[in-house]
């Protein structure tokens, strides 16, 4: 592994390198946010939809709320997001609330926030889930979206598959906001 990858991990998997070029270049200039487009089905293409998601920024931008949820994204969740607000669906109120503060990180920051969690399966067994958070905005300014990709590595032992939904335990890893010099 290559120092350039261990110092900016966002780099090691090809989703989430590939969702911070796309909101990156639909910036339409320095310290303004991509609108909606920076979403587009079409420029995220078939690889990075089954992991996406849309989250909209509700309530003066405090509570976040599943407006797209991609396919694989919802099978590693355990459940369909789509409509719900993380801590109405999360049974564990401690990574709802994890989870709630990596979209206030990325709205704060006004940058991608980039996360790594481990996770454990009541049956024992672990993942890994990396995501990174990107804040958009329809008139550049206010962050009234997200758009975001969630990816997994679970082990390969006998048991019922860890969701991070449903986790007996979690573990939080790297959290950052992604500059544009990083």
């Amino acid at each position: 592994m290559s120092d350039a990858a261990t110092s900016r991990p966002w780099l090691l998997d090809r989703r989430i390198a590939r969702l911070l070029a796309l909101w990156r270049a639909a910036r339409p200039g320095p310290d303004l946010l991509p609108g909606r487009a920076a979403s587009d089905p079409l420029a995220l293409g078939a690889e990075l939809l089954p992991y996406a998601a849309l989250i909209e920024a509700t309530e003066n931008a405090t509570r976040f709320r599943f407006r797209l949820v991609g396919s694989r994204l919802a099978e590693h969740a355990g459940l369909d997001l789509t409509g719900h607000y993380i801590e109405d669906i999360n049974p564990n109120r401690e990574y709802a609330e994890y989870v709630n503060s990596l979209y206030r990180l990325a709205r704060d920051a006004r940058l991608p926030a980039y996360s790594e969690t481990r996770y454990r399966a009541p049956s024992g067994r672990t993942g890994l889930t990396r995501r990174l958070t990107c804040p958009l905005g329809a008139d550049g300014l206010k962050v009234d979206m997200f758009v975001a990709v969630q990816v997994f590595e679970t082990d390969d032992r006998d048991g019922d598959a860890p969701t991070y939904t449903y986790a007996a335990s979690f573990h939080p890893g790297i959290l950052k906001a992604v500059a544009d010099a990083d």
